[in-house]
């Protein structure tokens, strides 16, 4: 039978207890290069919200929603159905009349449209934009989509990035238009929306093809012509967009008021956007990414993927340092006391 001296298990005691310590500091000193810049820390949370990655062009529509697909199931807050009614929506002839007129209130409310992001709620963002001209693209999309869903419209989201499926890149709304069938992309931070060879607004997908193809008709309108364009200068703005080609992910799910009304949520609303989606995370309320799967991307999809289960090994990690470090560190606390009584 092996007997331990109380010298010996108090060695043994610290070395676990360190090693508890390990498990936990040396997972979050992985994550501090991902925490620097803000970028980064949305590439952190987008291989988190990793989902099967589009292999083909989703082919669905409503009210077929996708497994996984996270449609408004909350009530619609009041603010914003009062905002629908304001501008009149019901009275509307079709849904893309509906989309140019919340287009138009977006980007006409305020004089001077400045940007900068806006750390707020649903209602917060709204009020940024329309009253003091805020607001990145994202911010331009949960308002649009928060009224469209008021206004009984349904949408999804596309975005792309330029850095790797990180936090640089874009977003835009996508609206399900019921009189023609078909979806149809808006770019209401960039005040655009795009033909090709005939008046018919493209779907996002079909945009893209034009894109990719280099379609001589394929060409931009404004959505409300009183507004400034996101690009004075036509080349930039068709720069911009091949750029972000090979980077385009889908987010799967339009439920932003469900989404807003989460605790979580709202306990970190205004203080950190970064916490407030990690307890969306948390929360089950914010909707998965799924990256649109080509060849040209592979090794950005393989990256985040690596991404991705290194965070779920950390966490898991983590976790394990937090239950061994207590119980290893009275481990250490009882030796100590033997090992006093034996000197004594």
């Amino acid at each position: 039978m092996l007997v331990t001296s109380p010298s010996q298990g108090l060695r043994r005691w610290r070395l676990a207890t360190l090693l508890g310590l390990l498990l936990i500091v040396g997972p979050l000193l992985a994550m501090l290069p991902y925490l620097a810049s803000g970028t980064e820390a949305v590439r952190l949370r987008n291989s988190l919200l990793l989902a099967e990655d589009l292999s083909a062009p989703p082919d669905w529509t409503p009210p077929n929603w996708p497994a996984g697909f996270l449609q408004e199931s909350a009530v619609p807050d009041p603010y914003f159905v009062a905002v629908a009614q304001r501008l009149q929506l019901a009275a509307l002839p079709d849904d893309w009349a509906k989309a140019l007129a919340i287009s138009a209130h977006l980007l006409g409310s305020h004089a001077e449209l400045g940007g900068g992001a806006i750390q707020g709620s649903l209602v917060e963002t709204h009020r940024a934009i329309v009253e003091r001209g805020d607001g990145y693209c994202a911010d331009f999309v949960r308002a649009f989509n928060a009224i469209a869903a008021a206004s009984g419209l349904q949408v999804r989201s596309w975005a792309f990035s330029f850095d790797g499926f990180g936090g640089h890149g874009h977003v835009w709304s996508e609206l399900w238009n019921r009189q023609r069938q078909r979806w149809q992309l808006i770019d209401v931070f960039d005040n655009f929306y795009f033909v090709d060879g005939s008046d018919e607004p493209l779907s996002a997908l079909e945009f893209r093809k034009a894109l990719s193809a280099g379609s001589a008709t394929l060409a931009y309108r404004p959505l409300y012509a009183a507004a400034r364009p996101g690009y004075e200068i036509p080349a930039k703005a068709w720069d911009y967009f091949r750029r972000g080609l090979p980077e385009w992910y889908l987010w799967n799910g339009n439920n932003v008021f469900a989404y807003d009304a989460s605790p979580l949520v709202r306990s970190f609303e205004g203080k950190s956007r970064a916490a407030a989606q990690f307890g969306a995370i948390y929360a089950g309320v914010h909707p998965a990414l799924r990256m649109l799967a080509t060849p040209a991307n592979q090794v950005q999809r393989e990256r985040m993927r690596a991404l991705h289960w290194q965070l779920v090994i950390s966490a898991w990690l983590a976790a394990l340092g937090l239950v061994l470090t207590p119980l290893c560190a009275l481990g250490w606390w009882r030796a100590r006391r033997a090992r006093a009584l034996e000197i004594r």
